[in-house]
């Protein structure tokens, strides 16, 4: 990919900050806390008529033991390969560090297209400490502070100045899929077997993941754009700080997707938790689909497994089941299939004169109990918006429909309309 911007240092020196504001909008977690940013996150950029990708890397630490931040390392070196412009970060404040020294000899090969950014310039002690940034061997200085924005003009006009295209061609266009569920039931490892390459860090330890990642996609010729999320535990368990963000990024992602894969290790059952987050995509009405994940580990058949989600998920009917063993890469076609069947429900539009025939059909077969004596009556319904269908009733008395009468006339409502995969909102509005 063109025009590809690579930001990379020690943790903790501020590269989400500035990715931050190369992009305009906070989409990386920053926290004063070093190693909060693991998988690398894109963004699209642009600055004196050019566009370019600007990537976000887990901060760099010695050769260690440690699979996640092995995982990080081997991940940032094998995007440096790949960018147009690498962007190395060291901070003012803390002076020239033996870590600096080792990624600079890590990115000494590639030094062309190196940028040396000393970042937290923001007092005159740190001006004095710039110059000594020097001795690790790169050319290309730049003064800058990311939170104030100092220094930030001119090292951008920098970068364009390397970049040979205009625009770029990372689409984030397409049918939105969140990746939801619990840490460590397989979001992760789910995504890059769709993608086919370990686009995100996979690791056995629980809450691995914890900024969302949004990585453009394309199979059939369709569209998707795919976002892993942080797994979301028991409130009671969520601590302030990273984790406080990563969940509450998590619950936006469930909010900007069509559709919502709801994971649930099939080797544990259904959980308190799965059916925490199935409440949220259910009262959000979200597209869903539910995948029982981990099948090479479960003793159960398919259709036992699938008898006790329908049990324990009751209220996601409409979503289809698919069965997927991620570290194989089987069943994620069908997955992939059955995420386009609920998006072409979910996206559903009918004529007026087809819903308010659907809608009399239901009313002849049981009307509305009355409500204080009085006849529950509706005069006319219409289809307002997709995503999810959403069917406006007009009624003489909206407060008197009753719970039990609104879940059946939704239900009859889906078979009439051929809604099958897709929660259906129901709106009851006064003649007024």
């Amino acid at each position: 990919m063109k025009n590809r911007v690579l930001i990379i240092g020690r943790p903790n020196v501020g590269k989400s900050t500035l990715f931050n504001r190369f992009i305009g909008k906070r989409k990386a977690i920053v926290e004063d806390v070093p190693g909060v940013t693991r998988d690398y996150i894109e963004g699209i950029a642009s600055w004196g008529g050019k566009e370019f990708v600007v990537v976000d890397t887990g901060g760099l630490v010695p050769e260690t033991q440690d699979e996640i931040l092995r995982k990080v390392r081997e991940a940032i070196e094998r995007e440096v390969k790949g960018a147009d412009v690498v962007l190395f970060v060291v901070s003012a404040r803390d002076g020239i560090t033996p870590l600096d020294e080792e990624i600079a000899k890590l990115l000494y090969p590639e030094k062309e297209k190196v940028l040396l950014v000393v970042n937290k310039v923001d007092t005159e002690k740190d001006e004095k400490n710039v110059l000594e940034f020097y001795s690790l061997g790169f050319e290309n200085l730049f003064p800058i502070s990311a939170v104030h924005g100092r220094g930030v003009g001119e090292l951008l006009d920098e970068i364009v100045k390397r970049l040979k295209e205009e625009k770029v061609d990372l689409n984030y266009e397409g049918v939105r899929i969140a990746f939801v569920g619990r840490p460590n039931v397989g979001k992760s490892s789910l995504l890059n077997a769709l993608l086919r390459e370990e686009r995100v860090i996979v690791s056995p330890v629980a809450g691995t993941t914890r900024d969302t990642v949004e990585v453009p996609f394309k199979w059939k010729d369709k569209n998707f754009v795919l976002i892993d999320t942080a797994g979301v535990r028991r409130p009671s368990r969520v601590e302030y700080g990273v984790e406080f963000f990563s969940v509450g990024r998590t619950l936006k992602a469930i909010d900007i997707s069509d559709v919502v894969c709801l994971i649930v290790d099939a080797s544990e059952g259904v959980t308190r938790q799965d059916k925490r987050l199935g409440g949220l995509i259910e009262r959000r009405f979200k597209g869903c689909v539910i995948v029982a994940n981990k099948m090479d580990l479960c003793p159960l058949s398919e259709e036992e497994v699938e008898e006790l989600i329908r049990k324990d998920l009751f209220f996601l009917d409409f979503a289809p089941i698919a069965f997927t063993v991620a570290t194989e890469g089987k069943g994620v076609e069908d997955l992939l299939e059955k995420t386009l069947l609920v998006y072409e429900d979910y996206t559903k539009k009918h004529k007026t004169s087809f819903v308010n025939r659907a809608v009399e059909r239901i009313i002849r077969e049981k009307p509305p109990p009355p409500y204080k004596g009085k006849e529950i009556k509706v005069y006319y319904a219409f289809q307002e918006d997709i995503k999810p269908p959403t069917i406006v009733v007009i009624t003489n008395d909206p407060e008197g429909w009753k719970e039990s009468y609104k879940r059946f006339f939704i239900k009859r409502l889906r078979e009439h309309l051929k809604i099958r995969h897709s929660p259906l909102k129901l709106i009851l509005r006064g003649r007024d």
